[in-house]
């Protein structure tokens, strides 16, 4: 059961990690977002966002450690740094192609 519910939490997790970064997307529409430093614009409310994501996907994980072992450590870093970087290297390739034009 804690399997279950552990992966329910890595999703919903995942799911607004993915809302957060889709939003800083499109409050910085012509700049480029930055990888170890904040957003030109970043609302504060994408911000809890984000930190909502990230213990959903803790809490996840550690509720599967017990049987998934050590993969839930894996689980926890794909979770919480795919969407975010997916997203942010789309976005910059597009604000790149864009001025270069």
């Amino acid at each position: 059961m804690a399997v279950i519910f552990g992966t329910i939490l890595v999703l919903a997790g995942f799911t607004s990690g993915i809302v957060y970064a889709v939003w800083l997307a499109r409050v910085n529409p012509a700049a480029q977002i930055p990888l170890l430093r904040t957003a030109p614009s970043q609302p504060q409310a994408s911000t809890l966002l984000n930190i909502g994501a990230v213990a959903l996907v803790i809490w996840g994980a550690n509720l599967m450690t017990a049987d998934i072992g050590p993969w839930a450590f894996v689980l926890l870093i794909i979770a919480v740094l795919v969407p975010f970087n997916v997203i942010r290297f789309w976005h910059n390739a597009r604000v790149g192609a864009h001025g270069e034009r």
